[in-house]
């Protein structure tokens, strides 16, 4: 794992997979005294901006009420990706099946960068299987970079 002093998740449309999880993770780096913060942003917004209604998915939401965690509102628009701006950040895609071939068409230059997990759009896994997924990614990170802490 690097020392990164920020990550970037990656999806689709920034509006379901990627905020849950920026949020999910900068809500349990402060709890543990992080210093690392997460962002999130999307690989084609434009192509999906019509299809999702508002600005953040209510399974978003939903999942981030029920783990109680504060969502600040109004809530953000999703955001494009854009290597130049994000280029020190560690990079998560959260769907290597979906996400591999868009960052391979579209930003060749980062693939050798991005990681990718197995978390499914709604078209394909539920939301419950998707939140549970993301939740123990997410999880499994905040445990990894506490031992980098414990390591120095």
């Amino acid at each position: 794992m690097s020392e990164h002093k920020q990550i970037l998740f990656l999806c689709t449309a920034n509006y379901y997979r990627s905020r849950f999880s920026e949020m999910y993770f900068n809500h349990l780096a402060a709890a543990e005294g992080l210093v690392v913060r997460a962002d999130s942003a999307a690989l084609e917004m434009a192509k999906w901006r019509s299809y999702n209604p508002g600005e953040l998915s209510i399974h978003t939401i939903e999942a981030l009420a029920e783990l109680g965690v504060a969502i600040k509102k109004p809530y953000r628009e999703p955001r494009q990706f854009d290597p130049r701006r994000h280029s020190e950040m560690r990079l998560i895609a959260l769907s290597e099946s979906e996400h591999r071939p868009m960052v391979t068409r579209l930003f060749p230059e980062v693939l050798p960068q991005v990681e990718f997990w197995k978390v499914e759009d709604v078209d394909f896994e539920s939301p419950e299987k998707a939140v549970a997924l993301m939740r123990q990614s997410v999880e499994d990170c905040i445990e990894d970079l506490k031992k980098m802490r414990e390591i120095k």
